[in-house]
């Protein structure tokens, strides 16, 4: 299996363009990505920006992530970057017969991903098709509620970790959700270093009422089943 955590940084569709924004919010403006082998060790990194179509990058989200107008002037537009993204996913997997599996921290990538698809009329491909929701599976893993997920810094914070690089930077995101992906694999590391936080919460041994094997073996928690409709939608100009 070869395990792929993504992430993307967004820039917001004006209001104005309210047909666009009843598909998603937001475009794409920059993906980023780590490769994890099947010892779920980082092997590779992956950075591109994306020039959005909709609107300019807003003086916020630059301020929030550091990408300008002019880091995206000249960069691929949607369609050529997840053709880029795509190749560099199954880089070695399909040579050696690996599966992959596409992991993100909360299901909102998967919305924006599959949504700017179907809105820009982008097929999606077929390496996506396997995609788990990790923030879900690490929230059940912590004994939490599905209605108190936590955020990447408050995980990193419960199993003893510090953010590495700088904080919305895609691949620095997705480099640091990886670190949580390989650190529950060691079910006696994951167990020590979250000891202290799940017995505060009064959770124990056992969170979410499953044994601590159980929750370890990530092939029995649902995976989402991606779909895109079949209509899709051609924005105007």
């Amino acid at each position: 299996m070869q395990h792929i955590f993504l992430d993307f940084e967004m820039n917001p569709i004006p209001r104005e363009n309210r047909e666009a924004r009843a598909v998603v919010l937001s475009e794409i403006i920059q993906i980023g990505a780590v490769k994890l082998d099947s010892n779920y060790q980082l092997t590779d990194r992956f950075s591109l920006n994306v020039r959005p179509e909709l609107n300019q990058i807003m003086p916020h989200i630059t301020n929030l992530t550091g990408i300008r107008q002019e880091d995206v002037n000249d960069a691929p537009l949607l369609k050529e970057a997840i053709d880029i993204f795509a190749r560099w996913i199954e880089e070695g997997a399909e040579k050696e017969g690996r599966k992959i599996r596409i992991y993100a921290w909360s299901n909102s990538d998967w919305r924006q991903f599959s949504g700017e698809c179907r809105l820009k009329g982008l097929e999606i491909p077929s390496c996506f098709n396997r995609w788990m929701d990790f923030q879900r599976v690490y929230t059940r893993l912590m004994g939490l509620s599905r209605r108190s997920p936590l955020s990447l810094t408050n995980a990193l914070g419960a199993s003893e970790e510090t953010f590495s690089g700088s904080q919305h930077s895609a691949v620095a995101d997705a480099e640091n959700s990886a670190s949580l992906l390989t650190l529950v694999k060691d079910k006696e590391a994951f167990a020590e270093r979250t000891k202290i936080v799940r017995e505060l919460m009064g959770k124990g041994e056992t969170p979410a009422g499953a044994t601590l094997g159980d929750l370890f073996d990530l092939s029995s928690i649902p995976q989402k089943k991606p779909r895109v409709k079949s209509d899709k939608k051609k924005k105007r100009r």
